[in-house]
């Protein structure tokens, strides 16, 4: 492996994490907080912030804001890293973003005051009113990760944090950035920028009692409860195929394998070979299996 693993953590990137979430309508009925967490976040926001997020895309723009976030040197709150951005020349904003990237926000100064608008009341209507154990327990999550990447391969790093990722060594990649993320739960967000790779990956924490079958190895057990699941599993089995061959071998539609694969995947199930941002391959992942089984026995017992 030729580019550096380093894994960060502080409340601007959940910030965003959150918006992304209420902006990805189309993903309302796979994530953990499901429709009813948006329903009731939409009632709480003025007319104004809802219209901004109505017409906001997730696009390169919203990949743009991410990088720049990222490039902040003071992020110990997300005020300190909104009026960094607003302290910015234009021309400071062109200088940090162009060692990664060559595509920019058509009107950067438009951009830069939609977004801090966007962002400053999203934090004060919803972000801010959130108890903060979610923040916390990312947090917690981040600084033990960061003492298993000092024992640990990278290359087992990355699969055990990620569930399964594994981001191929591409020409160019210098360093990939792993944050640990709640409100996308179970989904993953990937922004490539050339020299960086960023990954927004799902924590697998739940604010649910202890004592309660854990939602995540209750999703692993569920997506083995489906013939063409199994049937997908069984032909990845010491193979490594990619989306297009795997539709053939299942003979369904593209939309169902799809979904298969998105159940799958975020169960742990399956390695997802990355180049850059676009999932490659798949293949078995066989350690899913075995930690569903010890998790289910000491359930169990």
């Amino acid at each position: 492996m030729n580019y550096e693993v380093e894994v960060q953590f502080e409340p601007v990137y959940e910030l965003l994490n959150s918006v992304h979430t209420f902006i990805c309508r189309k993903s309302y009925k796979k994530i953990d907080l499901g429709q009813a967490w948006a329903v009731e976040t939409r009632n709480m926001l003025s007319k104004e912030l809802l219209n901004l997020l109505d017409e906001t895309e997730l696009n390169n723009d919203w990949k743009t804001l991410n990088l720049l976030i990222y490039q902040c040197p003071c992020k110990e709150s997300v005020e300190s890293v909104l009026d960094w951005i607003e302290g910015l020349t234009v021309g400071e904003i062109y200088e940090t973003l162009s060692e990664f990237v060559t595509v920019f926000p058509a009107q950067m100064e438009a951009f830069r005051g939609k977004m801090l608008f966007l962002l400053r009341e999203w934090n004060a209507q919803y972000f801010s009113q959130q108890k903060p154990e979610v923040t916390r327990r990312l947090q917690g999550h981040a600084d033990q990760k960061k003492e298993e990447l000092k024992a640990l391969a990278p290359e087992d790093f990355i699969n055990q944090t990620t569930n399964g990722f594994y981001f191929n060594p591409i020409d160019g990649l210098e360093k990939l950035i792993l944050i640990p993320q709640f409100h996308f739960q179970p989904a993953n967000i990937i922004y490539h920028y050339g020299k960086i790779t960023i990954c927004h990956y799902s924590a697998r924490i739940s604010l649910a009692e202890e004592e309660e079958l854990s939602p995540f190895m209750y999703r692993t057990i569920r997506s083995l409860g489906e013939k063409s699941r199994l049937r997908i599993l069984q032909s990845l089995s010491g193979e490594r195929k990619t989306f297009t061959e795997i539709v053939k071998d299942a003979g369904i539609s593209k939309g169902i394998v799809h979904d298969h694969i998105f159940n799958l995947r975020c169960a742990g199930l399956l390695y997802a070979y990355i180049d850059g941002e676009n999932v490659t391959t798949y293949s078995l992942r066989l350690d899913g299996l075995h930690k569903m089984n010890e998790q289910l026995l000491d359930y169990l017992k």
